[in-house]
């Protein structure tokens, strides 16, 4: 049975311009939680200096929004645009993949306020982030 949810979720994952030349992937999501993962394959355009391995900080912000994102549209069916992001960059972040953790703390009429970390490819935590979303569609 197609799970309509992950499905939903893959496809506003997938569709804007810039996700597509990003290529998140939608790992897991809880429908009742709203608990997500994404997983975002570490590519050479990824670097912040072309002669080092490391991720640019930009990407681990891009990545810390859509699955912040994701975690509210899971629970809402609907996108939701970002009002705040914040990141912490706790160490050099590099490897074959990333992967997101996005988990909401409150839903609410009008905010949605989401914790998300992002680990390297050895399970090290690499950033820490806090979203608030618009919660209300159209």
């Amino acid at each position: 049975m197609p799970d309509a949810v992950f499905d939903f979720l893959a496809e506003n994952v997938a569709a804007p311009p810039l996700h597509r030349w990003l290529k998140p992937e939608l790992v897991s999501v809880d429908a009742s939680s709203g608990d997500v993962q994404l997983r975002l394959l570490v590519r050479a355009e990824f670097r912040r200096d072309p002669a080092r391995p490391e991720v640019h900080g930009g990407i681990l912000a891009m990545l810390a929004d859509i699955a912040g994102h994701a975690a509210v549209a899971a629970r809402l069916r609907h996108g939701v645009p970002t009002v705040d992001l914040r990141v912490d960059y706790l160490r050099m972040a590099e490897g074959d993949f990333l992967t997101a953790y996005a988990t909401p703390l409150k839903l609410g009429r009008t905010l949605a306020v989401v914790d998300i970390r992002i680990t390297d490819d050895q399970a090290r935590l690499v950033a820490v982030g806090r979203g608030s979303y618009l919660t209300r569609e159209g």
